[in-house]
Order: structure tokens, then sequence, then C-alpha cells
């Protein structure tokens, strides 16, 4: 391996007596599991169609461009929302810290660089946390609807979930997270935003308002509106 001497190299015999060289052994196996417990977890899988990235670099680069000061250490949250596991496919996540919404400020190529982000991916898919039932069950997009509106989602949202300039409310329909990471911005949200805990909004419910979300058309293009392109 590039950059790690061979443990036997660093192993000379120190004297006849087999006590001392048992002991130079177990200390080489402990050195050599540490190395490889290092190397695992900087290849930790990655999820699917995101770029190879360093898990600890991506650690390091977290701190050192302040994203854990709003984010958390581990990304699990603190005025800015959880990102541990990305909530979003590597190419929104990219577009988001280059383009983002609300208080964050954008982070140009120049200050975090494409690599910068594969790493800092890496080190957050590597804390994925525990996992949910929520991927395992079928929302109905009808029943949805109705949570929709009878929990008042619609009035800070609006009737589709395209999102209200008056309220400051995101669009969330179609929504760009994943179910989970959905889930989790309901029950801890920032922003004005009330948390709504499981006992209010069971898991199925959720389901339930994801698909509907998830059944509305997304916004048309820009380019594609006449008006906007004269």
């Amino acid at each position: 391996m590039s950059g790690v001497k061979n443990i036997s190299d660093e192993i000379t015999p120190m004297t006849r007596n087999p006590h001392v060289r048992n002991a130079s052994l177990i200390v080489a196996l402990v050195a050599a599991l540490s190395v490889a417990a290092s190397v695992a977890a900087q290849a930790a899988p990655r999820p699917q169609n995101a770029p190879a990235g360093n898990a600890q670099r991506g650690k390091q680069t977290f701190t050192d461009r302040t994203c854990a000061m709003c984010h958390g250490s581990q990304g699990e949250g603190n005025i800015g929302p959880t990102l541990a596991p990305p909530p979003r496919a590597f190419a929104d996540f990219s577009r988001y810290v280059r383009q983002p919404g609300g208080a964050m400020p954008p982070f140009a190529p120049q200050a975090v660089s494409d690599a910068d982000l594969a790493d800092i991916f890496a080190f957050l898919s590597a804390n994925a946390g525990p996992s949910s039932n929520l991927s395992g069950l079928t929302g109905n997009s009808q029943t949805g609807a109705r949570i929709f509106a009878s929990d008042g989602c619609y009035e800070c949202h609006g009737r589709v979930g395209q999102g209200a300039q008056q309220t400051g409310a995101p669009r969330i329909g179609p929504p760009a997270l994943s179910i989970d990471a959905f889930a989790r911005y309901i029950q801890r949200p920032t922003g004005n935003m009330p948390p709504y805990t499981s006992k209010v909004v069971p898991d199925q419910a959720v389901a339930d308002i994801y698909a509907y979300l998830k059944s509305v058309p997304p916004p048309p293009p820009a380019k594609s509106i006449p008006l906007l392109n004269q």
C-alpha cells in the first residue's frame, strides 16, 4: 500500500528471548489492525452515482469550511438542517452548495472544489445513522392529499407544495429529498416550521404525504416560458 510501511520492516530481532519476541509480534498485529481500520473507514461504500471521495479528508474539509458550525460536527444538524446521511443525490447536493437557498451562503469552486465536495459527501454518507422503515412503506397519494390539507401543510407550502413567498416556505412538491430525509425534516425542521413528532404525523402518514407530493409534476423550465425569455 502506497505510503504505508511494511510492518515487518519495522521489526528487528531485538533479542532471542521468546517472551520479548511474542510481545513484538503482538505490537505489530495491533498496528496492522489499526491501519486496516483506517483504510476501511476511508473506503466506506458510497451511494450510487456519487463520485469516489475520501471520508477522512471530507471530515477535515467539513470542519475547515465551517460547515460544522451550522450543520453539526457529524452533519447531525444544528441551526442548519441534518446532512448525514445526505438527503440528496450528489448532483443535487453539489448544486445546492453552489446555489443554496435561505441563509446559507454560496460556495464557489474556488472556495470548495468539486473534489472537496466529493470528500464531504463521502464523509456524510459514512454517517448513515440508524436505518428507517419508511422506505419499505407504500404511500397513497390520495390519502396524502387529504392529510396535507387537514394537517394544514398547504397553509405555508401551497396546495400542491409549490411554496409561498409570503410565508417563506420552500417548494416541496415534487420533493427533492429522500423519504427518510423528508421525515427527518418534518420531525426536526429549521426556520419557522414547527416540529411534527411521529405521534402527530405517523410514518404511514409521512409516506402518504410523500406519495402525494411525488405525484405533483415538476415546474416547467424557465427557458420554456416565452414571457421569461423576452
